[in-house]
């Protein structure tokens, strides 16, 4: 099954494994910038899997209700992780000091996995044409940019600031979300 635009399939699988596999020797040596370097490389090539599968599913569906529970079950964990935004922020501000900004660091991945979560489910809304799917997509990216509105909001509220919540939101408008 040979990609046009990448790499095979079996040949992604290969780069995954052995970026794991080099990168838990590094680890294990306490060479870590060299392991994030690999573990990197090998979410790259996990995502990129993960939206062939998508895109496969998607074109194998045998009927529309099939791509709307596909869609919904996508819908709901980028909804669980627009939740998450609320909540690690507002830990975030009970807390001060170096745990305040632990946990800012984890509300920016959570921010990035939700944009990754985006991008996988963009190519869904921009080639599909039923309607009812494109609208529950469309719904679903409204809800999003929201979150990551008021989350910007609140940030400037309490004195706090992300330059990753910025970025995603700049990556959204850049892609025609929202």
């Amino acid at each position: 099954m040979e990609d046009i635009e990448g790499a095979s399939t079996k040949a992604l699988l290969d780069r995954f494994k052995q970026a794991v596999g080099r990168a838990n020797e590094y680890l294990t040596n306490e060479e870590y910038q060299q392991a994030m370097a690999l573990y990197y490389d090998a979410s790259q090539s996990a995502d990129e899997m993960t939206q062939r599968f998508l895109s496969l599913l998607i074109k194998t569906a045998p009927n529309t209700a099939h791509k709307t529970l596909l869609v919904e079950v996508l819908s709901w964990r980028l909804r669980y992780f627009t939740a998450q935004y609320d909540y690690h922020l507002a830990v975030a501000q009970t807390l001060t000091g170096l745990p305040r900004e632990e946990w800012i660091a984890r509300l920016e991945t959570i921010l990035v996995l939700s944009q990754s979560l985006v991008d996988l489910i963009l190519p869904i809304y921009k080639q599909d044409s039923d309607p009812g799917i494109r609208n529950r997509i469309k719904d679903l990216f409204d809800d999003w940019i929201t979150g990551i509105r008021n989350l910007i909001l609140n940030l400037r509220s309490w004195g706090m600031a992300s330059a990753q919540a910025a970025r995603v939101l700049e990556w959204a408008m850049d892609n025609g979300i929202g």
